[in-house]
C-alpha cells in the first residue's frame, strides 16, 4: 500500500526544515492540501514562517524576495496544473539571478497523467533548462519507512542543489510531489517516520572551498574593474577604479560613474558578476584595444561577456598599484560626469522626471534602509544620478531584469527583514503590472515597514532614451506607433488601486514626499507625477556638456557617443558647457 499522503507531506516538510528551509509561501489548492496542513502544524509550533497567497505568480516572487533577503532557500507551494505554470517567471529570475528558490509542486498520481484528468498536465517538465535540479518524490508501494528514506534523501539533495551544492551557483529547484489524494488528515499533528538524529538533514555535503584557476592582474597597466549584479568586490584594492551597479555592495568605496568610461582608455578590464545596465559598459567590453578578464563564477554557470574575454578565471589577484596619472584621469572624468548631471537636473527640476525622483530618493534614504529598485528606468536612474549613501543595501531582480513580480519581491524582502525600513522605487507600468500583489488575506501578516515610491510618467519612459525614441518614430510619418506600442499610457488610478487593497496612499506632487520616508506606519504607496517626454533631451544635454568639458581637462578626449542618446538638448538657463 502506498504511503498515506498526509504522512508523505509531513515527511517532506520536516526534511525541508532540517535543511534550513523555514520560509514558505503557500497557494490554496486541493491536491497540495496535505502539505498545507503540515505547514500549518509546523507554523503553530514556531518551526516555519508561513504566508498564504492566492496568485501563484505573485507568491513565487514573494518567496524570491524572502530568499534574497535571508540568503537561504525559500519555498513556494502550489497545487497541480496551471498553478505550477504560473511560477515560471520567478523561476527564470531565480535561475539567472542565482536566488535559492524551491518550488514544491503537488501533482496528480502517475497513473492519472496522460488521461485528461482535471488539473493534470506534464508539469514536471515546466522548468527544464531553468532549474538547477528537479526530483519527483514518488508514492512507491514499499511501506512508510522505505518511502520516507527515499523522500528525505531526495528532498535533502534538492535543497543542497538549491543552495549551491555540486559545484553550481545558488538557484531554483523543483520538488514535485505526486499525491494519491488531497484529503485532509484525520488528526492535526500528523508525523511520518523519523529522520536523522539531532534534527540533522538526511544528506550533508561539506561546504565548497575556493579553488580553481587564478590569474594575476598587473595594476601597472591602466585597469578598470566592472562589477555587475552578484559581484563580490571585497578583494579588489581600494585604489582601482570600480564601476559597480547599484546592487553591488562596495563597502564604502566610491563608484566610478559608468558614463565616464566613454572618456577613458584602460588597457585592461576585469569583469565580476553580470553587468547589464549601461551601454557604456557594453561598449567598453567590445573594444579591441582592451584586454578583458572575466570571472567565471560557479562551475557550469553562464559566463557574462565570455565571448569577448581574453581570459576566464575563477579568481583574480591584483598586484602593484595604479599609476598616479591614470588614477587622476579617472577621477577627473568621474567628477566632470557627475557635475554635468547635477547641473542639468538642477536646471530641469521644474519638469521632474524619474531621474529627479531617483536623486531626491537617494538623498532621503538613511543607513540601514533597504532599497528595492524596479527594472527598466528606475535602476538605471539610480545608477546615473548620484552615488549610493553608505550603509544602504540595494536589491533588484537583475537575473532576467523583467518588471514582473517587483512589488511581490519587495514584499518578500520586507517580510524577511521586519526590523528594517524597505523602500521600493518603481515606475507606473511596473506597479500596475504587479498591483495584485498588494492583495493580502485577512489572516495574513502585512509588512509594516514597506514604502513603495511610484514615479508615474504615464508609460514606458525607458523607450524615450533608446533607438525607438527617435523623434521620427513619434511623428505623423509613423502614425503614432511609438506611443501605442512603446509609450503605452494606461487608464489606471493608482490611488483607487491602493484603496481597493486597503493600502495607505499619498500623493507626492507637493514635493514633500520625502518627509518620514521609511517610517513604520504600515504599507504605503507614494505616487509622484513625472514626465518622460524630456528624458531624451536631458540625456543628450548631459552628453553634450560632457563632450565639451572633457576636452579641457587632463587631455581627456571624447571617445564615443553613447548608443541611443538623443539629439535634442534640454532647455533652460545656464546651458553653457561645464568647466573643470
Amino acid at each position: 500500500m502506498a504511503i498515506e499522503p498526509n504522512v508523505l507531506a509531513a515527511v517532506v516538510v520536516d526534511e525541508l526544515i532540517r535543511n534550513g528551509v523555514t520560509k514558505f509561501v503557500y497557494c490554496p489548492g486541493s491536491r497540495n492540501g496535505p502539505v498545507g496542513f503540515a505547514l500549518v502544524n509546523r507554523a503553530e509550533r514556531g518551526d516555519v514562517d508561513l504566508h498564504v497567497r492566492l496568485d501563484e505568480r505573485s507568491a513565487a516572487f514573494v518567496a524570491l524576495g524572502l530568499a534574497r533577503g535571508g540568503g537561504k532557500p525559500a519555498a513556494v507551494v502550489t497545487t497541480s496544473g496551471t498553478a505550477v505554470a504560473n511560477l515560471l517567471p520567478a523561476v527564470c529570475e531565480a535561475d539567472q539571478g542565482q536566488v535559492p528558490l524551491l518550488v514544491l509542486s503537488a501533482n496528480r498520481p502517475p497513473e492519472a497523467l496522460g488521461t485528461g484528468a482535471s488539473q493534470t498536465v506534464e508539469q514536471f517538465g515546466f522548468f527544464d533548462g531553468q532549474v538547477r535540479y528537479k526530483v519527483q518524490v514518488g508514492s512507491a508501494q514499499q511501506g512508510d519507512e522505505v518511502v520516507s528514506r527515499y523522500a528525505r534523501s531526495q528532498v535533502s539533495t534538492a535543497v543542497l542543489a538549491c543552495f549551491g551544492g555540486f559545484g553550481r551557483a545558488h538557484g531554483p529547484v523543483q520538488v514535485d510531489l505526486p499525491l494519491v489524494s488531497g484529503k485532509p488528515p484525520s488528526i492535526p499533528d500528523v508525523e511520518g517516520p523519523r529522520g536523522r538524529d539531532r534534527g540533522l538533514p538526511w544528506v550533508a555535503v561539506p561546504p565548497r572551498t575556493a579553488s580553481g584557476s587564478r590569474t594575476d592582474i598587473d595594476l601597472a597597466r591602466p585597469t578598470v574593474v566592472v562589477a555587475g549584479d552578484g559581484a563580490d568586490v571585497h578583494e579588489v584594492p581600494a585604489d582601482i577604479p570600480l564601476v559597480a551597479e547599484p546592487t553591488v555592495e562596495v563597502e564604502g568605496r566610491v563608484r566610478i560613474h559608468p558614463w565616464a568610461l566613454d572618456y577613458l582608455s584602460p588597457r585592461q578590464v576585469v569583469v565580476l558578476g553580470r553587468p547589464t545596465l549601461h551601454r557604456a559598459v557594453s561598449a567598453l567590453l567590445e573594444r579591441d584595444d582592451v584586454e578583458l578578464f572575466v570571472q567565471s563564477g560557479a562551475v557550469l554557470e553562464g559566463i557574462f561577456a565570455g565571448t569577448h574575454a581574453n581570459r576566464i578565471s575563477d579568481h583574480y589577484r591584483f598586484d602593484g598599484k595604479s599609476p598616479p596619472e591614470w588614477t587622476k584621469q579617472v577621477w577627473d572624468a568621474d567628477r566632470i560626469v557627475r557635475e554635468c548631471w547635477e547641473e542639468c537636473l538642477d536646471q530641469t527640476a521644474d519638469t521632474p522626471t524619474g531621474l529627479h525622483v531617483a536623486r531626491r530618493l537617494l538623498a532621503a534614504v538613511r543607513p540601514a534602509h533597504l532599497l528595492w529598485v524596479g527594472a527598466s528606468n528606475p535602476i538605471r536612474d539610480v545608477g546615473l544620478v548620484a552615488d549610493l549613501p553608505a550603509g544602504v543595501r540595494v536589491y533588484s531582480n537583475r537575473g532576467v531584469a523583467g518588471i514582473d513580480g517587483t512589488i511581490a519581491s519587495a514584499i518578500g524582502l520586507a517580510l524577511n527583514r521586519p526590523t528594517q525600513a524597505v523602500i521600493a522605487f518603481v515606475g507606473d507600468l511596473t506597479f500596475e503590472h504587479d498591483a495584485s500583489s498588494l492583495q493580502f488575506g485577512t489572516l495574513e501578516r502585512r509588512p509594516d515597514n514597506l514604502t513603495i515610491v511610484v514615479s508615474n510618467d504615464n508609460g514606458g519612459g525607458i523607450f524615450e532614451t533608446l533607438e525607438q525614441g527617435d523623434r521620427k518614430y513619434q511623428g505623423a510619418e509613423f502614425g503614432g506607433a511609438f506611443e501605442r506600442i512603446y509609450g503605452t499610457p494606461q487608464q489606471t488610478d493608482i490611488k483607487a488601486i491602493c484603496q481597493a487593497y486597503g493600502v495607505r496612499y499619498r500623493n507626492g506632487d507637493d514635493g514633500r514626499w520625502m518627509a518620514g520616508l521609511g517610517a513604520r506606519h504600515g504599507m504605503e504607496v507614494i505616487e509622484i507625477s513625472t514626465r518622460r517626454s524630456s528624458l531624451r533631451d536631458i540625456h543628450a544635454e548631459v552628453r553634450e556638456r560632457m563632450n565639451r568639458a572633457m576636452t579641457t581637462v587632463n587631455g581627456i578626449q571624447h571617445a564615443r557617443s553613447a548608443p541611443g542618446d538623443g539629439a535634442q538638448r534640454c532647455t533652460g538657463a545656464g546651458s553653457q558647457a561645464a568647466t573643470a
